[in-house]
């Protein structure tokens, strides 16, 4: 039989662990497979006789089983020969944590190594399997299903890897829970009743696609509505359909925070008051549950994987609000179905359309949630990376780089015959951290900053890792400074020193090494793919791949890895910054200008006189950040070519010849590659640039505005910002129109300035600003305006919004801070009340627009407009002449522009 991991753990069977791996097979059937056998141990390193040591261990422990010596390398430094530690078996898992302190502290223990690593990993990664990894199994003993709630459950102790990319059809479950408010407030579970679950299904359920149970009679509903008398009853069938279903994953928006927690509180409180609710879920049949782990809430289900929506959505886009409504409607262009928390009383005791718009409002959000996760294929990242680090499904959805990371370097240390380190305490966590205020960051470069036309994007090919497999960075080729000879050591600006790779090849550079070429096999494989569904998956992996190269940096110096390297971490950054200047170098001074001829690129020595019809491109670096290094190309006389006259492929082949001659000066595998031209770039500090960028795509090109470090997409700034920006950016980059990006600010602050709320709801609609209300008021130290419209809301409504969703406001006209006139929109829109519209000119539209358009000389005098009252620049009524007075400011700085440059062309002549 083949399956696919889906999840693994353990139980225990006559005092032995049995492992348990979970899956669904290639033909469909959910499958539990029991593996005997396996057995947990650590190491332990130690000065005087291991021997005698073993033996007191054993002794003085009964969970120790046995013990052995056996040879290993510390975690931390190259090594010539490894040395003799001990290795501890015991005879469960929980034995290991147990003892671990009482065994850290014998005499003569120096180091416990791999005490802290979860048992069913141990298992994974000694046996070399993956979380969504194919495995084959041969099926030794059919075991009775008993509490597993799966179709075929197995005992076998021959399990193989299966290559194959394809993953298994999989079923998604969503679900939403229905309670009414209490006294006008939020639901609780102590007083208020569960009266509506919704499911959405994929594939269907019994030819159901959607399902709502419903806690009374409903006349005039359809077949995927099923009624129950009473709360005990709806919630038995709710957890009668999920086990029925059997689903793999399960889903649906802020579950993690409000539906599963609420549900278990219900049932525990319904129980103990004589109910009998099964609440069995697990697919070892173990109930609903949940855990706080600080700010989050984890919900384990074994053997099967919960994807609450909300979260991924919040990680991966960027948007003012993460209401289901608003997420729905832009994400999916789907409408969501509302009824007003203050409405819901209402709707539920009305016995006509009210109660069957009620049912559709709860079908339509578990039908959402399942959406988003498929149609955004929200999961596809996580399952590969799941398959390429090997860490499980559950694990790369609620857990973090890190442990992907870590898994990867526990399998290779294990096959090194290197032991790891176990977590470290809040105290050395706390030292580390100290320590990293030595760590410098990439080189970032003085911009020239303003409006430049054909700019070259060259960009390093993964730089990081790139440096690390040069330079063999590794925990286990770091060597003390001055411990061994100059030929035998590679030593850093940073004055770090390890061994070369013919002395030792780290660990960390193979790994590095083995997923950048498997990145490169998966997107040639992406070119033969025959089906929409392999390219995904592929897609999928070589993006996983990517995330994971991109890891290893900055796992070498955070302070709560099992492993860390400062010396490792500085050598990186400072090889990187050292990279930067030389590449500086070598555009401005070694290459200088290309010449053109013939469809092709070369250096000024590498052609005889030049021609008439050659095109001599002159060079400089506009920039550089980090990995990146814009070039920036003008005509032999030093000024900006004429338009057309230097077009998308002879920046190509500029890009191409300068990225080659600059990477045949680099170690193997780093790499300089040309990326894209900026038609224009706008410099107006370091970290903060706009590009009107060409992308070389399926032998064309495919523009785009770029933007890095504005306010185009931050969410503390309203809507009308964003787009106004946007605007801006777009005048100034595709037209070369500062004049007009002027003008359009000015119009835009005048529509403000004048602003009707009850006629203009759109200008209205693009001033609401938004606030994540993450905890509770009181544990908020200072007033902040979203709390305002909070406690408004409570006190007009009885109900306060829930904690994790993003607040609206705006801010109305009167005295007092702004924090205090912060207001629900709904409210002022329903009642007409006035903005203040000089905080949104002055502080939300003006100070971010006035950075882009001040490298022009346009200041905020200039920008701040109002048609019915005379500004700085309004000295005659007639527009004309604002019109020129404007040109006057643009050309006084055109003038010291060309003072500036002399011969040079004005920025503005386009």
């Amino acid at each position: 039989m083949n399956f696919q991991i889906l999840d693994a753990d353990y139980f225990r069977e006559d005092n032995q662990p049995i492992i348990r791996i979970f899956g669904r097979s290639e033909d469909g059937e959910s499958v539990c497979c029991l593996v005997p056998g396996f057995e947990p141990y650590f190491y332990l390193s130690a000065s005087g006789d291991l021997q005698k040591l073993g033996e007191e261990i054993k002794e003085q422990f009964e969970g120790v089983k046995t013990f052995e010596i056996v040879e290993r390398f510390e975690p931390i430094g190259y090594q010539e020969t490894k040395k003799h530690m001990l290795k501890v078996t015991t005879y469960d898992p929980g034995n290991v944590p147990e003892i671990r302190d009482d065994v850290a502290s014998m005499l003569g223990v120096n180091a416990i190594y791999e005490t802290d690593i979860l048992f069913r990993n141990r298992f994974l990664i000694d046996k070399g399997f993956k979380g969504m990894d194919w495995v084959s199994t041969q099926m030794e003993e059919s075991v009775p299903n008993g509490k597993i709630i799966c179709d075929r459950t197995i005992r076998t102790s021959h399990i193989s890897e299966v290559q194959k990319i394809a993953n298994s059809s999989l079923k998604y479950m969503a679900f939403d829970i229905e309670c009414l408010p209490h006294d006008g407030g939020m639901p609780t579970p102590d007083v208020s009743p569960v009266i509506m679950v919704s499911f959405a299904f994929e594939p269907a359920y019994k030819g159901h696609k959607t399902l709502v149970l419903v806690m009374k009679e409903v006349e005039g509903v359809d077949e995927d509505v099923e009624m129950l008398p009473d709360e005990s009853d709806l919630l038995n069938r709710f957890f009668e359909i999920f086990r029925d279903y059997d689903p793999d994953v399960i889903t649906g928006y802020n579950i993690n925070d409000f539906d599963v927690p609420y549900i278990t509180d219900r049932v525990k409180l319904l129980n103990e008051s004589g109910s009998n609710i099964n609440s069995a879920v697990g697919r070892d049949s173990r109930a609903l549950s949940y855990r706080k782990v600080v700010t989050r809430t984890m919900v384990p289900i074994p053997g099967r994987v919960v994807v609450d929506s909300l979260p991924l959505i919040r990680q991966q886009f960027s948007l003012k609000r993460y209401t289901l409504r608003n997420v729905s409607k832009e994400l999916l262009g789907r409408e969501k179905l509302d009824v007003d928390a203050a409405d819901m009383e209402e709707h539920w005791n009305d016995s006509g359309e009210k109660i069957r718009k009620f049912i559709d409002y709860s079908r339509r959000d578990s039908e959402l949630a399942l959406e988003l996760l498929l149609d955004l294929k929200l999961l596809d990242k996580y399952i590969a990376l799941s398959r390429v680090s090997g860490i499980l499904l559950q694990d790369t959805v609620s857990g973090g780089q890190t442990n992907m990371v870590e898994h990867i370097l526990l399998t290779e240390f294990g096959k090194q015959g290197r032991v790891m380190s176990t977590k470290p305490d809040e105290e050395t966590s706390s030292f580390r951290r100290k320590q990293n205020e030595d760590l410098k960051g990439g080189a970032v470069l003085e911009p020239e900053k303003g409006l430049h036309k054909n700019v070259i994007v060259l960009d390093y090919k993964s730089l990081y890792p790139t440096i690390m497999m040069a330079h063999n960075l590794c925990y286990t080729t770091v060597v003390p400074p001055g411990k061994y000879p100059e030929d035998k050591v590679i030593r850093s600006p940073s004055k770090g020193e390890f061994v070369k790779p013919e002395v030792f090849k780290g660990i960390v550079p193979s790994v590095l090494e083995s997923l950048l070429d498997k990145r490169i096999e998966t997107k040639k494989l992406m070119k033969q793919a025959s089906d929409e569904g392999e390219y995904q998956v592929l897609d999928a992996t070589q993006l996983a791949l990517k995330i994971l190269l991109n890891s290893f940096y900055g796992y070498s110096g955070y302070a709560r890895a099992r492993l860390y390297s400062l010396q490792m971490a500085n050598s990186v950054t400072s090889i990187g910054r050292g990279n930067i200047a030389r590449t500086q170098d070598i555009v401005c001074n070694r290459i200088g200008t290309v010449i053109l001829r013939d469809n092709k690129a070369y250096l000024r020595d590498e052609v005889d006189e030049l021609k008439d019809d050659d095109k001599a491109v002159k060079l400089s670096v506009a920039y550089g950040d980090t990995d990146s290094v814009f070039v920036h190309c003008k005509n032999d006389q030093d000024l900006e070519f004429e338009e057309g006259v230097f077009s998308l492929e002879d920046s190509a082949l500029v890009g191409k010849k300068v990225a080659s001659i600059v990477t045949a000066s680099l170690p193997d595998p780093m790499e300089l590659e040309f990326e894209a031209t900026a038609k224009r770039v706008l410099l107006i500090a370091k970290k903060r640039y706009a590009q009107w960028i060409f992308e070389p795509a399926n032998g064309g090109w495919t523009d785009s505005i770029k933007v890095k470090g504005l306010e185009t997409v931050r969410r503390d700034w309203c809507e009308l910002t964003s787009k106004m920006l946007n605007r801006v950016l777009e005048l100034v980059l595709k037209e070369g129109d500062i004049e007009g990006s002027v003008e359009h600010v000015r119009t835009l602050v005048d529509r403000v300035r004048n602003l009707d709320v009850a006629k203009d709801s759109d200008l209205f609609e693009d001033l609401v600003l938004t606030k994540n209300f993450s905890k509770s008021p009181s544990s908020y130290k200072n007033k902040q305006p979203h709390l305002t419209v909070v406690e408004n809301i409570q006190r007009r409504t009885g109900v306060r919004p829930a904690i994790g969703e993003r607040i609206p406001f705006v801010i109305i006209a009167g005295r007092g801070l702004f924090v205090d006139r912060a207001e629900d929109p709904d409210y002022v829109r329903e009642n007409n009340v006035l903005l203040d519209v000089d905080y949104y000119i002055q502080k939300q539209m003006l100070p971010p627009v006035e950075r882009i358009l001040s490298v022009f000389g346009v200041d905020m005098a200039t920008l701040n407009h109002d048609s019915k009252q005379k500004g700085l620049f309004d000295f005659d009524s007639s527009v004309e002449e604002n019109a020129l007075t404007l040109k006057k400011v643009i050309r006084t700085k055109e003038a010291s522009t060309n003072e500036d440059q002399k011969t040079q062309s004005s920025l503005f002549d386009f």
